[in-house]
């Protein structure tokens, strides 16, 4: 799977984004073959190589223009485009991400919304050019670092307003912010749009390997680089890669034959795993670490049952990442009776592991009054299943 990395060093635009894609590989033929598509008197724009302190990069230097659009006619040029339906229908989104930020902040409805500064065509050129830019590259998902914001107030054709512009605000509510103590428009609406349409897990980043890196660089001078990094690379997409979180408490105050039933307890409520061991807590007072992991939407439930079932006031939380092998499970008749068996593949679909189901051999020791070690055995023989690795022989 091919993934997108935003790293918005001082801030992301729409005009630093479609820079930074044709420095990581987008051939500017790409976008002026679709801008040509449009009924308009275009601004000349040429992609230029220049630096950032000791950084190059690739800056788009758009030439005046005093064509000017109202979100309807933005969006009637989209739809009338001879262009694959995903770069307009990202175009649409995009568009209408802005739209819906100015609604609100200006406490109007959608269709009476203006776009002031953003009505310029330039909005329409990067959110077609972005669009274009994600099509071309093949890019599967994009995700982003924390997005920076500038401090105090902005002057604007219509204005004094505080910084960052509260459309922008709006737009990414629910993403992680860092704020500069820089008295200019680091992230602009139309940049937040792009993060907003792309970016849908603003929560984490996979590891990937890195194949392209591009930067697009602006035209503000401070102390730091004015650049949007990019990173394009692959990760293994494979259903057996999820995110997990771990929930964490330290018990030094409960009965400690109560454990092992809340382990069970949360064990039934959607925990993936449970464990708890000993530690050491302050006053070298023995203690219990109870340790869960957890999918995303059994999060809150089992944070609750953690309260609910245990003396903790308190408990860590961490997104981590989980691999599993991808699994299949088959029943399989035995001088027992029906036996199941799960098989664990490698990701190129070789057999890497197979286990006995536990419960089981648990059944039929209990069953038939014979040791658990014997049933397995004999379990493992008359299956022909290894302990470890290998195919399972079925004849």
């Amino acid at each position: 799977m091919k993934i997108l990395y935003l790293d918005p060093i001082l801030g992301i635009s729409g005009d630093m984004t479609v820079s930074a894609l044709i420095d990581a590989g987008l051939p500017f033929k790409e976008v002026g073959s679709l801008l040509a598509k449009l009924p308009l008197p275009l601004p000349e724009i040429r992609p230029l190589k220049t630096r950032q302190g000791i950084i190059e990069g690739t800056h788009l230097d758009i030439a005046h223009s005093d064509v000017h659009l109202s979100p309807a006619d933005m969006a009637g040029l989209i739809r009338d485009l001879d262009e694959a339906d995903r770069i307009k229908d990202d175009a649409l989104s995009m568009l209408d991400i802005i739209l819906e930020a100015e609604s609100k902040v200006h406490g109007v409805p959608k269709d009476q919304a203006h776009f002031h500064e953003l009505s310029h065509v330039d909005t329409l050129i990067d959110i077609l050019s972005v669009a274009k830019g994600i099509h071309y590259l093949e890019i599967d998902e994009v995700y982003s670092g924390p997005i920076p914001h500038g401090r105090g107030t902005i002057k604007t054709a219509h204005g004094i307003i505080p910084n960052p512009p509260p459309a922008t605000v709006e737009i990414l509510k629910g993403y992680k912010a860092v704020f500069l103590d820089l008295p200019i428009e680091l992230t602009t609406p139309t940049g937040a749009a792009i993060v907003r349409h792309y970016v849908k897990d603003h929560g984490r980043t996979p590891s990937m390997t890195i194949r392209k890196t591009g930067y697009g660089l602006g035209s503000y001078k401070t102390d730091k680089p004015d650049a949007l990094r990019v990173f394009i690379g692959d990760t293994a997409a494979t259903s057996s890669d999820e995110e997990v979180w771990i929930i964490e408490v330290d018990l030094d105050d409960m009965e400690m034959e109560y454990i092992g039933s809340c382990a069970e307890k949360m064990k039934a409520e959607g925990a993936l795993d449970v464990l708890y061991f000993p530690v050491y807590m302050k006053k070298g007072r023995i203690g219990i670490r109870l340790s869960l992991s957890v999918p995303e939407d059994r999060l809150t439930h089992l944070v609750n049952v953690v309260f609910l079932e245990t003396t903790t006031f308190g408990m860590r939380l961490r997104r981590e990442e989980r691999r599993v092998l991808r699994r299949a499970e088959e029943v399989h008749d035995t001088a027992y009776g029906p036996v199941r068996v799960k098989y664990g593949f490698h990701p190129n679909g070789d057999l890497l592991k197979t286990h006995i189901e536990f419960e089981d051999v648990r059944r039929i020791a209990e069953e038939k009054n014979i040791p658990f070690r014997v049933v397995l055995e004999d379990l493992k023989k008359g299956l022909r299943v290894p302990s470890t690795t290998g195919r399972p022989d079925r004849s």
